[in-house]
């Protein structure tokens, strides 16, 4: 028998027993004890969020829904500096929205950042007709044939302020922005 034809057969002849004894380590090994697995994923509690019917509902009272309108929740957003709370969502077509909890009172000054720092970034501010000229918004993506719009608008609540920041295509997406912002007034008003 020449040299290959052996190791070829030595190696035909391990792997039985090699998968033999990994299928006795895992049958007859311990559990890992439940603390393992609980630390690999922490408790959403922690994170300042707790389950809520349909969605979920931040430690600062904002409640997100799983679904809004055509948006679908696809990020939790945490609190920083001047913002409680939040949620990304995406709607048809890559939309993006993001709606945002503040301290009352202080929606308006969360405006004048987004403006300002969009200014300072350069954006071309437009003017918008329907329910888009209602907020304040910022052509981007100037140089590509589908440029975007974002557009920020911000609302008082009884409790906190919110403010709802949406980008989209022009001119493929701009019927869509109407039903969106209703779609997140109306979810505001019912659950916050």
């Amino acid at each position: 028998m020449s040299r290959i034809d052996e190791q070829w057969t030595l190696k035909r002849l391990a792997r039985p027993i090699l998968l033999g004894f990994a299928l006795l380590a895992a049958v007859i090994a311990p559990p890992a004890p439940s603390s393992v697995f609980a630390q690999s994923a922490p408790a959403e509690g922690t994170e300042g969020w707790l389950n809520d019917v349909n969605g979920l509902r931040h430690f600062a009272g904002l409640r997100c829904p799983d679904i809004i309108g055509t948006f679908y929740r696809t990020k939790v957003l945490s609190t920083d500096a001047d913002r409680m709370a939040g949620c990304q969502y995406t709607g048809r077509d890559g939309m993006i929205a993001v709606l945002r909890q503040h301290l009352t009172g202080t929606g308006g000054n969360a405006a004048k950042t987004f403006l300002r720092s969009y200014r300072l970034a350069g954006f071309e501010k437009v003017e918008m007709t329907g329910i888009a000229a209602s907020g304040i918004s910022f052509r981007t993506r100037t140089w590509s044939d589908t440029p975007i719009c974002e557009t920020l608008w911000y609302f008082q609540g009884e409790s906190a302020d919110y403010t709802l920041w949406l980008a989209y295509t022009l001119p493929a997406q701009e019927a869509d922005v109407e039903p969106a912002v209703n779609a997140f007034r109306q979810a505001l008003a019912v659950l916050n």
